[in-house]
């Protein structure tokens, strides 16, 4: 057998990180580098969802699907990491009733499970839910640790021989000979790697990584801003009941909540002021599914940014949540990719279909194993 090939994954945020776990246990050699820690930029500042699809069902069902066919496969490689908490999508205007019938059939056509209940039992399990409401509508939604998702992945990918580089940004990539060049902020030193193969993985930083081999990543940046208050209001992840819109989800994330979350376009990545009247606009929403929200003391707000994918005629809430791998050969750099899109909760299976492409460039016959294979424990590189 002929040495391993070896592959370099540029971001160790949830995309990255599912990569090298995918890559290494199809035998390739994986070092992952990134300018800031594990889950240091988009992933570890996201609302920490585990989506069932029920959110995308009616307007985005492809989306939709994979989040529910991942939804499953974590629950079963991931647990613990996860809180298997449920959600509810609440009616709480005649609005919410309308949508309510193209909700359920878009979610039975998606193949996620609903339940339906009385509001009895709604208000019998999230006591704090707006005593007005008029319908509440069960799904398998649930809770996510980004930092801790991110480092069971790295974990076992470590265990399989792979290398984290965190604090390393890079500075420069070189076509012909595949080489990345970057500068590791904990030695101070400017260093190279050579690879067979590249995966730009960066996320929001992704066109702007390619841009320096002169390579081209059409995606749309969203910002989008949270707020985190000091409790647990709900025990479950909270809803409306209405198209995908700004302010209109509530998590619970061990004892607090985050509320969010907003929508913007953006084109300097590294400023992300949240315009006026954002934070205020979620806590509006929230009151509307529990009216207590105000009550608890304000811990913090933050803003992070979505790579979305360009589409036709649409962008910000009406954008995909689906993902696409270039294949940069087109553009005289074969064994450069670059994944964009997507969500955490379908990163394995990003992951899963970006390696497909770079095993079929590499002529390498190996099947994935990431859909059955359990995670290490995100003690076992806590220290990434």
């Amino acid at each position: 057998m002929g040495p391993k090939a070896n592959a370099i994954v540029i971001g160790a945020g949830s995309t990255g990180s599912a990569l090298a776990h995918d890559l290494s246990l199809r035998g390739l050699r994986v070092t992952v580098l990134d300018r800031a820690g594990v889950a240091g930029g988009s992933t570890g500042h996201n609302q920490a969802q585990l989506h069932s699809g029920a959110r995308y069902a009616v307007n985005d069902p492809e989306s939709a699907r994979e989040c529910i066919h991942e939804n499953w496969i974590l629950r079963r490689i991931l647990p613990e990491v996860l809180e298997l908490n449920d959600g509810l999508f609440v009616a709480v205007d005649e609005q919410g009733m309308v949508y309510r019938r193209a909700f359920l059939e878009a979610c039975s056509a998606c193949g996620i499970p609903t339940r339906e209940l009385s509001m009895a039992q709604a208000w019998s399990m999230e006591p704090l839910l707006n005593p007005q409401a008029l319908a509440a509508i069960q799904i398998p939604d649930g809770v996510f640790d980004p930092y801790r998702l991110c480092l069971s992945f790295l974990a076992t990918a470590s265990q399989h021989g792979a290398g984290v580089r965190t604090f390393c940004e890079v500075t420069g990539l070189d076509l012909a000979n595949r080489k990345v060049t970057f500068h590791s902020r904990i030695t101070n030193q400017e260093e190279t790697l050579q690879a067979d193969i590249v995966i730009n993985a960066a996320g929001p930083w992704a066109a702007g990584l390619a841009a320096l081999g002169g390579l081209h990543v059409n995606l749309e940046p969203s910002a989008g801003a949270m707020a985190t208050i000091d409790r647990r209001v709900c025990n479950m992840v909270i809803n409306k009941l209405a198209p995908a819109d700004d302010g209109d989800i509530i998590v619970p994330q061990r004892n607090t909540s985050i509320l969010g979350t907003t929508s913007w376009t953006v084109e300097d990545l590294e400023d992300l002021p949240i315009p006026s009247g954002h934070i205020e606009m979620i806590f509006k929403v929230a009151e509307q599914l529990i009216p207590s929200v105000r009550q608890a003391g304000l811990r913090g707000v933050m803003a992070a940014v979505r790579p979305l994918l360009i589409t036709k005629g649409a962008g910000g809430r009406t954008a995909t949540r689906g993902f696409t791998c270039f294949n940069h050969s087109a553009e005289g750099a074969p064994g450069f990719f670059s994944v964009v899109g997507g969500k955490t909760t379908t990163a394995r299976l990003m992951a899963e279909k970006v390696a497909d492409q770079v095993c079929a460039f590499l002529g390498i016959e190996a099947p994935c194993l990431t859909r059955e294979f359990p995670l290490l424990s995100y003690r076992k590189l806590a220290q990434a």
